[in-house]
């Protein structure tokens, strides 16, 4: 708790007169009420520290992280546990916070970044999110005239050249957005969860954090009854769980989701079964292969709500031999049953061996310590993950606002597909390195020839991303919900670091100005 009051710092001027010998305070109100932002993070973007084994996941910096490059699958599993982790507060906060706030009890300057701090910002991954939450914070606080003008200049060539509005209409929204931002404060708070377990629970962990910001305000005599909430990926899952789900939308006045994954991703089977993808640094920190991820993934029920959803589409499965499409699936609403629990084929997405990093081949119960393994995982597949997609199918807040990126630039994995080849006459030169193809992107596989009884090998290798997205979310995904949504913008952008888009920080600015108007 911080040694500051951070709430009563609002809407405060003094006036000294001296008519006589005593000093006479006039208290002045400049804002109708406090609108607070509250930033949701996405999936891995908070930090969070293991109480029980020890050992943490803190994103302050490319330093912070760099011990996961040695820490193997075994030490992830449990680290990474969900019934032994919980948001860890004292994450490094960023620093730049232009404005300058007052303790009202202290009449001392609260540092920034104790602000910073007890704002929530220490929860949530400086590296990904520390240059958005000064700069939002910065440009919601703004009190110089000048500083008005200038903004309302930007808004308009945001709006007349981004949004390709006319002239006069891209005038008249920035002058709008302009009152809106005179009319309150906003000041900028953000609600760190722990990502490795469901996001239902982590929609309650919101609903506490709405709850107290709110009544923090109200119990300083602010005028203070809603928020409004911007989240980054899988955050808007859980704030979508919050509002329409847990009827946590009576306490909020609108919502700007960033790069969502709003019907699932594709690549997050790859992961499973592969390891990260992409470039050397990231995939030995998130996790080289399918034993380092299925060993964390497999137990976690945040991320696992992340695959594709039933909307995401029929087909995006495949397995290709010698040319010939062999397997397209899902081939109904159901790829839990027929990919996410499929246990006797090679391509199921869980490998329970690959679950269990430390279990030998020899070891006494093996079997039986397997099956709980898919057991467990089972549970929360058919109980969690199924349950949770079903809750948000279609629901957004009515007062949404969503960007989403469509570049070229940033493929992503909209199908994923094992394309074999026969390698049976070269088979032997594989055994050497077959363990590796069995937990990286190649699995070599043992078939009987149906024609000739005789054994054969092939080789699957995983594709490479196939659709415009962010690198991680395809279009198809990301889009979703734009029809609901009250506005939409498309962008050029890579999912971890979308925030830092220009484009998508002004497309949030503006849709917050836009939200709070409707404030009564």
């Amino acid at each position: 708790m911080s040694q500051y009051d951070i709430y009563n710092i609002f809407d405060m001027a003094s006036s000294y007169m001296r008519p006589s010998e005593e000093q006479h305070v006039t208290e002045v109100v400049l804002h109708e009420a406090v609108i607070p932002v509250i930033f949701v993070p996405g999936v891995m973007g908070s930090n969070i520290v293991n109480t029980v084994d020890g050992g943490r996941w803190r994103v302050d910096s490319a330093f912070s992280v760099a011990s996961w490059i040695t820490t193997g699958a075994e030490k992830r599993k449990k680290i990474l546990n969900p019934a032994h982790t919980e948001v860890d507060p004292d994450g490094k906060p960023p620093e730049g916070i232009r404005r300058r706030y007052v303790d009202f009890k202290s009449r001392r300057v609260i540092p920034g970044d104790a602000l910073a701090k007890a704002r929530g910002w220490g929860e949530v991954g400086n590296m990904s999110y520390g240059d958005f939450l000064v700069w939002l914070e910065n440009q919601l606080t703004i009190d110089d005239d000048a500083e008005f003008d200038t903004m309302q200049t930007e808004l308009t060539d945001y709006y007349r050249i981004v949004r390709q509005l006319p002239e006069a209409e891209a005038e008249s929204r920035a002058r709008a957005n302009i009152q809106t931002l005179g009319r309150f404060n906003f000041p900028v708070h953000a609600c760190g969860y722990n990502w490795l377990q469901s996001n239902k629970d982590s929609a309650a962990t919101l609903a506490q954090r709405v709850d107290e910001i709110i009544t923090g305000y109200q119990e300083a005599r602010m005028t203070c009854n809603s928020a409004i909430l911007v989240t980054h990926s899988m955050g808007g899952l859980v704030a979508r769980h919050y509002s329409e789900v847990d009827g946590g939308k009576d306490n909020l006045l609108g919502i700007v989701h960033g790069v969502m994954p709003t019907t699932g991703a594709g690549v997050f089977y790859r992961r499973m079964k592969c390891g990260t993808e992409g470039s050397w640094a990231t995939s030995q920190v998130l996790g080289e292969d399918g034993e380092e991820m299925t060993a964390v993934l497999a137990q976690a029920p945040g991320p696992l709500q992340l695959v594709p959803t039933p909307q995401y589409g029929r087909g995006w499965l495949r397995v290709v031999k010698d040319g010939q499409t062999e397997i397209s699936l899902p081939t109904s609403d159901d790829p839990y049953t027929e990919i996410y629990l499929e246990r006797e084929q090679w391509w199921g997405m869980m490998e329970p061996e690959l679950a269990m990093p430390g279990l030998e081949s020899s070891q006494e119960n093996r079997r039986r310590k397997l099956d709980n393994t898919w057991s467990s995982y089972f549970d929360i597949m058919s109980y969690q993950v199924k349950s949770f997609h079903e809750a948000i199918k279609e629901q957004f807040n009515p007062n949404t606002y969503l960007f989403y990126s469509n570049s070229d630039n940033h493929m992503s994995y909209g199908t994923v597909c094992w394309r074999g080849e026969d390698i049976t006459d070269r088979h032997l030169r594989y055994r050497a390195v077959m363990k590796h193809n069995q937990i990286g992107d190649q699995r070599t596989i043992q078939e009987i020839e149906a024609q000739s009884n005789r054994q054969i090998y092939h080789r699957y290798t995983i594709s490479e991303p196939d659709e415009p997205g962010d690198g991680t979310v395809p279009v198809r995904s990301g889009s979703t919900g734009t029809e609901q949504a009250r506005d939409s913008l498309a962008v050029l952008t890579g999912h971890e670091p979308a925030y830092n888009d220009v484009y998508a920080r002004w497309f949030t600015l503006g849709s917050i100005l836009e939200i709070a108007a409707t404030w009564s």
